[in-house]
């Protein structure tokens, strides 16, 4: 099995041909090779995120026609969920039953976000009395543009949903970079997007290292926003890319 990136509405091989081994740690042997990103393929699918944003292939869709897709996506991990409950174990290492229960939780999260996507177009913009009638204050809400998600090995595919599944609920534009260590979930997460109907340039997917491809995601200036779950050390460097242009970031760190 030899793994794609996805970028722009494409599987493509990463441009400097380079590969780097999925490893089953019940028997530490090789079972993938999984395409390596470096900032060159950043720079494309960030820039395909970006341009689908500006044109508004999906931000302008309404909730309820983003809904109709999320829910798409959600049928597709259901319709495959005992493969992916697999490749989730033999990559991840976790009991098959709990990798089940990741991937249909997965699902459930598209569903979830697919009913507030909904919900948001029966919202009206808001009215804020302010007090002083020389004033007309209001609040709508509005996706925040391109978003780079980095996401951890310990919840492989249920991680990167957690943060794909809102951010494109919302209109957003999203490139999702997984853990080196358990990226194969989050390449077939891509093709139940594609197969979905999700717009070229919406969804884009970047397996490699942290220093090759996460680094150059953070950093790059086309990036409205940045949700990171992982390592403090590495939330460190994300918070420090994100504040040189002064782009929203979230952070979930910690471990064991």
């Amino acid at each position: 099995m030899k793994t794609q990136l996805y970028i722009n509405g494409e599987f493509t091989a990463p441009l400097k041909g380079e590969y780097f081994a999925a490893i089953n740690p019940a028997d530490e042997s090789e079972f993938a090779q999984v395409a390596s990103a470096e900032s060159a393929d950043v720079d494309r699918a960030v820039k395909a995120a970006r341009a689908a944003f500006d044109q508004g292939i999906w931000s302008d869709k309404t909730g309820a026609e983003r809904a109709l897709i999320l829910r798409k996506i959600a049928t597709g991990i259901r319709d495959n969920l005992q493969h992916l409950a697999n490749l989730e174990m033999v990559d991840n290492g976790k009991p098959l039953p709990e990798a089940e229960w990741d991937i249909n939780d997965a699902a459930v999260c598209f569903d979830y976000y697919a009913n507030l996507a909904e919900k948001s177009d029966q919202q009206p913009v808001a009215t804020v009395d302010v007090e002083d009638d020389r004033f007309d204050s209001r609040i709508w809400m509005e996706p925040v543009g391109v978003v780079a998600a980095i996401t951890p090995w310990n919840f492989p595919m249920l991680m990167a949903v957690w943060k794909v599944a809102p951010a494109l609920a919302a209109g957003c534009c999203v490139v999702l970079k997984p853990s080196e260590l358990c990226s194969i979930t989050c390449v077939e997460l891509a093709r139940i997007i594609h197969a979905a109907g999700v717009p070229a340039g919406v969804f884009n997917l970047l397996t490699g290292f942290g220093p090759d491809a996460g680094a150059p995601l953070s950093e790059h200036p086309l990036i409205d926003k940045i949700a990171f779950t992982g390592s403090v050390a590495t939330g460190k460097s994300v918070m420090q890319a994100a504040a040189t242009g002064i782009r929203s970031v979230s952070l979930e760190l910690g471990g064991k």
